[in-house]
């Protein structure tokens, strides 16, 4: 049982950080670009395979733009795989995540900023509505506005997932 709470808790922190849109995002771009006989990522095609990567990462993540690595970077690592065929998917994948792990703590703390900024109004407009409906006003009135402030603010972080969910196929 606790094995399944950790699974989902953990999957639950790589949705919310964005880790999981950039696997499905290097998922694509892998299948794209890839050798579709070999199964690996010629070395040549790393750098086009990261623009692609970063920019659907710019186009579908909440946050501000995230640069890709510089060329030289980009060149060191090419040299690194050049013994090698090509790269694996979860070669390019892990390669990718390292890259991405700075700005994916920046989605998240902007998914946050939303949440924490726009739930207090949220709370105190939903509260004040409530109490204008007869039957469901002292109900309302008992219900801490910290408490709806806390629901709203969870509500809205699943709901940046939902409307990035949306616009990803």
């Amino acid at each position: 049982m606790s094995s399944s709470k950790s699974n989902f808790f953990g999957r639950a922190w790589d949705r919310a950080r964005g880790k999981s849109d950039v696997e499905r995002i290097c998922k694509k771009v892998f299948e794209e670009l890839a050798d579709k006989d070999t199964g690996l990522l010629d070395i040549n095609s790393l750098h086009v395979a990261t623009l692609m990567v970063y920019n659907s990462i710019n186009k579908q993540v909440i946050g501000p733009h995230k640069d890709p690595p510089c060329m030289k970077i980009i060149a060191d690592k090419m040299e690194e795989y050049r013994a090698k065929k090509g790269i694996a998917f979860a070669e390019f994948q892990e390669l990718i995540l390292k890259w991405v792990e700075k700005d994916l703590r920046l989605v998240l703390a902007n998914k946050a900023a939303v949440a924490i900024l726009g739930a207090p109004l949220l709370a105190v407009t939903a509260k004040n509505a409530g109490k204008q409906v007869p039957r469901i006003s002292d109900a309302v009135e008992k219900v801490p506005t910290p408490l709806i402030a806390a629901v709203f603010s969870v509500g809205l972080m699943f709901l940046q997932d939902v409307r990035l969910g949306r616009q990803r196929d």
